[in-house]
């Protein structure tokens, strides 16, 4: 996961903060084996424990700047995205964190298709399967020359 923001300079408390904030997230709506999954991995990624028992306060971000809350609201719509669906109740929570951290709409939307493009990155150069593909980028909601730029 860290491949969606290798550039991002995140703190062990951030990290913490940012897992808690993804199992809210997942719990939200009813927690998947493969939301809980990308949080566990998330977790191992940057050595913090787990956050299974802790609890989120959105009012109490420790995260230091724009690049971090952009990791944090990109994270959160990747995690959103992991179990095939979005439900209501996971946009109403993106949306309010975003309204918290001050992330304009603009920029949510724009972090939402770079969600959309690294999960379709996974099958970037297939070749014989080429249609399913493309099918699962049209099915994310990603343009023609979105999916053909992220599949090659």
């Amino acid at each position: 996961m860290r491949d969606l923001f290798p550039d991002a300079d995140i703190n062990e408390t951030e990290a913490a903060w940012i897992a808690q904030g993804m199992r809210a997230l997942a719990a939200c709506d009813g927690l998947s084996a493969a939301e809980l999954a990308m949080v566990e991995q998330y977790e191992t990624e940057l050595g913090i424990g787990s956050t299974a028992t802790d609890d989120f306060d959105a009012d109490a971000s420790p995260l230091r700047g724009a690049d971090q809350k952009q990791v944090f609201v990109g994270t959160l719509l990747l995690l959103a995205l992991v179990d095939g669906r979005v439900s209501s109740r996971e946009v109403t929570f993106i949306d309010g964190v975003c309204e918290k951290l001050g992330v304009a709409p603009e920029k949510r939307a724009e972090l939402e298709v770079n969600a959309k493009k690294f999960l379709l990155s996974s099958l970037a150069g297939v070749e014989h399967y080429r249609g399913q593909a493309e099918s699962v980028g049209q099915k994310l909601g990603l343009t023609a020359q979105q999916i053909a730029d992220v599949l090659g």
